[in-house]
This record gives C-alpha cells, sequence and structure tokens, in this order.
C-alpha cells in the first residue's frame, strides 16, 4: 500500500468511527444497526468487515477511544503541582469535553448503564489502576495539608466525573429547565465558575 493509499484508509477508518460513534451513542450497541452506520459513513456495509470482524469489535474501538479522550486529563493530576491549579485544569478540561465531544460521554454512559458487558475488563484493570494512583495523588495532597483530611479521595473524582459529565449526559435536560446549553458562551462560562467554585470550596482547608 503506498502512501496515498495508505492516508485514504486511514480517512475511511476515522470516518467510519465518527459514523459508528454518532449511532451508537443514540442506540447503544444492541439498538444501533451496521446499515445505518454504513450510510453515515458514506461506505458499503461490506467496507465495515474491512476493518473490524463484527460489530462488537467496532464499538470495543469506538468505546476504547472515547475512554482515552476522556480519561486523558486524569492523568495530569500529579503530588507535585498545586491542587488548586491542578483541580481548575481538570474540571475546566472535563467541561470543555462535555461541550465539544458529549456523544462520547453519552456512550459511556450507555455502556455503563447496562453493566459495561463490552468493557468491564478495561474498567477492572487499566482504569482501576489509574483511579487509585490519582487517589493517591490527592491523598498526599491531605498528608502535606494542602486540601481538607474531610475529603474521600475516590469519591472526590468520581464526584467530579458526575459533576462535568452530566453537562453532556443530561445537556437536554440542563437546556429545557435554563433555556440555555453549553453551546451558549455564557453559560459555559457559568458552569465553570461554579463548578470550580464549589469544588474548590468543599476541598480547600477552612481559612485559605
Amino acid at each position: 500500500m503506498d502512501d496515498m493509499e495508505q492516508k485514504k484508509s486511514v480517512q475511511k477508518r476515522q470516518q467510519l468511527l465518527a459514523a459508528a460513534l454518532d449511532v451508537f451513542s443514540l442506540y447503544g450497541f444492541n439498538g444501533a444497526s451496521l446499515d445505518e452506520i454504513a450510510r453515515m459513513a458514506d461506505m458499503h456495509k461490506s467496507n465495515i468487515f474491512y476493518y473490524y470482524e463484527n460489530k462488537e469489535a467496532l464499538y470495543v474501538e469506538v468505546l476504547t477511544t472515547v475512554m482515552q479522550k476522556w480519561l486523558a486529563p486524569l492523568q495530569t493530576l500529579e503530588t507535585e503541582l498545586e491542587p488548586t491549579e491542578a483541580l481548575t485544569h481538570y474540571l475546566m478540561t472535563k467541561i470543555e469535553l462535555s461541550r465539544t465531544q458529549p456523544k462520547a460521554s453519552k456512550l459511556f454512559a450507555l455502556e455503563i448503564i447496562q453493566g459495561a458487558p463490552h468493557i468491564s475488563t478495561i474498567l477492572k484493570g487499566p482504569l482501576k489502576k489509574l483511579f487509585k494512583r490519582k487517589a493517591r495523588v490527592i491523598q498526599g495532597w491531605q498528608e502535606q495539608g494542602k486540601i481538607s483530611d474531610k475529603i474521600d479521595p475516590e469519591l472526590l473524582i468520581i464526584n467530579i466525573w458526575g459533576l462535568t459529565q452530566h453537562y453532556a449526559d443530561f445537556g437536554a435536560q440542563i437546556e429545557m429547565v435554563t433555556g440555555k446549553s453549553l453551546r451558549n458562551k455564557s453559560m459555559y462560562q457559568r458552569m465553570i465558575a461554579h463548578s470550580i467554585h464549589v469544588t474548590l470550596y468543599g476541598v480547600l482547608p477552612r481559612g485559605s
């Protein structure tokens, strides 16, 4: 395969993954059809099998890509950083992902609601190790007296996941009750400011 053909193949695969994300995020694994994915990807259904063995292989690839993007910000939490700076950056990045990639969060939510049948090994393996490692980072901040010792490190991470991804997963509800979405600049800034204030107020030692 020459460079031109290889580039075209990569583009086609990315096109397929984007279409698959659109369809899977709407219907989940069971409700999605390869016919609809092929139609949205502007390719024949048989071409899908050039890249993936079956529907499940395509689904797992999409989910894995989503997880890598959504978990990347968590990697940035390190003990040597100041918690105010690190947590602020983490919150802002997560809300930005909710604004720009809501379908990715919705797809992940659908999989988790169903008991994570396709990615349980990832959750119990790599994700669990990352989660535990970053909880120890927060515990390190506690030992340094930089955040309250009343905070549960593991639950803080889970709370931030819930706080930030809610904007993507329940975007329709937010827009209906407030009249605005993350696409609205003032609402976006309002969400960031509020999330940072609530989180930092809750974790910083009193008097900070």
